[in-house]
């Protein structure tokens, strides 16, 4: 009898939570191969050298999984259809679930010296009131509890947290109750977990293709809450999905979750303690630069950038809305590049100057181009910057000084 594989006793391991994005639905053909550095606790609740997908909802042994995966079925379906059949066909016709993780660990294990550990707890269209930390008690009944479940068998010490949420939250009432729960839930996690410097790695929404199945306004919203709980919670960090392909009108392609894995693990990789690395750019500063009476000059002044930022010109993405947060009829970005003198400032020039009330944003609205990375590709994060009679404020949360 064939004795099983165990992974490695220093195992660094990092839990992958959210919905699908990071459940992962990039075309498997284009995958990374397995990695004998890098271990993934399975969805049936085992560990094995991490193969794509990482993720087996219809195989999942917490029971949440299997309902979740029921909910959409009919009456008739769910009487006729069992569990056992749901799983042996989706191993029969998936060909897509490549995701962020493999990627990830991967990148960590060419730094660290250790094998790496993930623990797969994504789930599909899953919402914060899905995920909601009162249903610990729940067990594998609920999100939470699954999560929980699945740590306390892999029988490791989690290193840290990766977190791609909120497309299922971006509607008018639940876009707006997001940064509460978003922080309540990293507290109470880190509460729950005995950590409570826990690094946590979040990921700003991506694009959406489609008009009509999200509300532009709350997907704003949700980006701009997601880079503010960096801002304000200790040990977090936030990248951005914004300039990443799709492979549907909803999910990160096999190319851009590659990306990704890559980008948080250089975080992972700054919050843990290795100085050369960052954990990416954030806006510091902005100058205003007059030029002549109908035109002005923004600088805007970074921290984290590594090396240059990538295209020098010209860089998609950058608009201005007006008082009411719509794109301005009149006032335009005709110039994005980057700074002359200081290869980790952006000077962009608009048509006439800002007035107050007016922004700044880049990376706004559902479907964006978006384009500008630093040298390591740490993407410039979404972002709205508001004029204010004493300078400027960035995402209507504290003022940074213009």
């Amino acid at each position: 009898m064939e004795m099983k594989q165990l992974p490695p006793a220093n195992l660094e391991t990092w839990v992958l939570a959210g919905q699908s994005n990071m459940y992962g639905v990039g075309e498997l053909a284009e995958a990374l191969p397995p990695d004998p550095r890098v271990w993934n606790f399975t969805s049936q609740g085992a560990w094995e050298i991490a193969r794509e997908p990482l993720h087996w909802a219809r195989e999942s042994y917490t029971p949440v999984n299997i309902e979740m995966c029921r909910a959409g079925m009919t009456p008739e379906q769910k009487q006729t259809i069992t569990p056992e059949e749901m799983a042996e066909e989706e191993r029969r016709t998936r060909v897509t679930g490549a995701g962020l993780g493999l990627p990830f660990g991967t990148a960590m294990a060419d730094v660290v010296g250790s094998s790496i550990g993930l623990i797969a707890a994504a789930h599909g269209g899953a919402s914060m009131a899905q995920w909601s930390t009162a249903f610990k008690n729940q067990g594998g009944n609920s999100l939470y509890g699954a999560m929980f479940d699945r740590i306390a068998r892999a029988g490791r010490q989690v290193r840290g947290l990766l977190w791609y949420q909120g497309e299922s939250d971006t509607g008018p009432a639940d876009s707006r109750a997001y940064p509460g729960l978003m922080m309540k839930w990293i507290t109470q996690f880190r509460a729950d977990i005995g950590q409570p410097d826990l690094p946590v790695l979040l990921v700003q929404l991506g694009n959406c293709t489609l008009d009509g199945w999200f509300n532009e306004e709350g997907w704003n919203y949700v980006r701009h809450a997601q880079y503010a709980l960096a801002e304000q919670l200790p040990h977090v960090a936030v990248t951005s999905a914004v300039d990443l392909g799709l492979d549907d009108v909803i999910h990160i392609d096999t190319a851009g979750q590659r990306r990704l894995g890559q980008r948080m693990a250089r975080q992972a990789l700054a919050m843990t303690g290795r100085a050369n690395y960052s954990q990416g750019p954030r806006l510091a500063r902005v100058e205003r630069v007059p030029i002549r009476e109908s035109r002005e000059g923004i600088r805007l002044h970074f921290t984290g950038v590594t090396g240059a930022w990538q295209p020098a010109n010209p860089m998609g993405g950058f608009g201005v809305l007006n008082r009411e947060g719509a794109l301005h009829p009149e006032n335009h970005i005709f110039s994005a590049r980057r700074d002359r003198i200081d290869p980790t400032a952006i000077y962009l020039r608009l048509n006439v100057p800002l007035q107050e009330g007016e922004s700044l944003v880049y990376g706004h609205g559902l479907r964006p181009y978006c384009n500008v990375v630093d040298s390591a590709d740490m993407p410039l994060c979404a972002f709205r910057w508001m004029a204010t009679q004493n300078g400027g404020s960035l995402n209507g949360y504290p003022e940074i000084k213009g």
